[in-house]
């Protein structure tokens, strides 16, 4: 998989915007960003890290993943599948600064 191809799309809700903006102050004074973005579905947690690695230039301390299962829904009285995704919370302790918009 091309490391291009690993992180799809940043999420915006108000939960990962506060994650983003506040960060938190950990015991050795660093201030702590988390990034949440949506990955491709086969991407592992060093695939993630080495992406950031390669596009951002900046080094992720830890990354957290979380899969989530489509559901089925329905269309026209028809049942239609939303596609499985994963989401990925990317973790900065120096406090760095990712603009996506930029490297889109």
């Amino acid at each position: 998989m091309n490391l291009q191809d690993v992180i799809l799309t940043p999420v915006v809700t108000e939960k990962s915007q506060d994650l983003e903006t506040i960060g938190e102050k950990s015991k050795k004074g660093t201030r702590m960003v988390k990034y949440t973005v949506k990955v491709h579905v086969d991407a592992n947690k060093t695939l993630i890290k080495e992406a950031f690695k390669k596009i951002f230039k900046v080094t992720p301390s830890s990354v957290n993943v979380q899969v989530y299962k489509g559901k089925i829904k329905r269309f026209r009285n028809m049942p239609a599948p939303r596609p499985h995704w994963k989401k990925a919370v990317v973790t900065f302790r120096d406090g760095a600064s990712i603009d996506f918009a930029k490297e889109a």
